[in-house]
């Protein structure tokens, strides 16, 4: 009885011993996945790529508020003046805050991914605990490796960097203003180039 009652606790023991070792193995190749150096050049081009996608969006937008700015000064007769040299200014540290915010989206896409990984890490080593063996759990380990990439580079180039010149907007809303009230009272009101009031049409036909 009771060397039978030691085969058991050994047997036991034994199976425990081997469930444990399948549940260390199975979070061994979790963890060899998700630290695979190759994930952390992911990160980084990740973020090196959700940088430049904003960043393309703010030289495009300096570069039509620079024209827009160019003209509007011109019209106003302010070329070359005090009001170019700060709306200039302005429009430089606007395109240097919007730079500094095109890098932030690229730091946080690369945090997001970060998160996510460690999210699904956490998941299937719990799994793993819970008995999942190990070749089932490299698998999905490599299957949500690939999943959160794919839904994080989604996601980093879903938004828009927004106006990011909006200090000069007045500066240009001004300009057209200005030049619809000149082509009011140019036109509106009569002009060298249209006749007054008919004037024009009789005086020719008294002439002709």
């Amino acid at each position: 009885m009771c060397g039978g009652g030691g085969n058991a606790q050994k047997e036991a023991a034994a199976d425990e011993a081997k469930k444990e070792a399948d549940i260390q193995a199975a979070i061994g190749g979790i963890n060899q996945i998700y630290d695979n150096p190759d994930r952390q050049k992911q990160y980084d081009q990740l973020g090196a790529d959700t940088t430049k996608y904003y960043t393309d969006d703010v030289n495009k937008q300096e570069a039509v508020q620079a024209r827009k700015l160019k003209f509007s000064l011109a019209r106003s007769g302010l070329s070359g003046g005090s009001e170019q040299a700060y709306q200039g200014k302005v429009l430089g540290q606007d395109y240097d805050k919007a730079i500094i915010d095109a890098t932030r989206k690229g730091q946080q896409a690369e945090s997001n991914l970060r998160a996510s990984d460690e999210s699904s890490r956490a998941s299937l080593i719990a799994s793993a605990q819970a008995g999942l063996d190990a070749g089932t759990a490299s698998n999905q380990a490599t299957r949500s490796l690939q999943n959160n990439l794919l839904s994080s580079e989604s996601d980093a180039t879903a938004d828009t960097i927004g106006n990011a010149f909006g200090d000069l907007s007045s500066v240009y809303q001004s300009s057209q203003d200005a030049k619809a009230a000149r082509s009011g009272m140019l036109y509106g009101y009569g002009s060298i180039f249209s006749p007054m009031y008919g004037s024009g049409g009789t005086q020719n036909q008294g002439y002709s």
